[in-house]
């Protein structure tokens, strides 16, 4: 019988963040996250599609509504 003189070492998981969106723990062996630049962690499988486009969609929206607010100011 042959020994072993060496195990080899097991991988190891670690917690990489949380989902801003859906409050997820994102490790890193699971993969399929996005870290913004204002360094907001994200999943791409989330309770309603991608966390991520959700989050930039509503951003969207919130940044449309004040530029139409700002237009009505200046003009009246």
């Amino acid at each position: 019988m042959v020994r072993k003189t060496w195990n080899r070492a097991k991988r190891r998981v670690y917690i990489c963040g949380h989902c801003v969106e859906c409050n997820k723990e994102l490790l890193n062996i699971d993969g399929g996250w996005i870290i913004n630049a204002e360094h907001k962690h994200f999943c791409h499988d989330g309770k309603d599609g991608s966390c991520f486009d959700n989050y930039v969609r509503r951003k969207n929206v919130s940044f449309k509504n004040e530029n139409k607010e700002k237009a009505y100011d200046e003009k009246g």
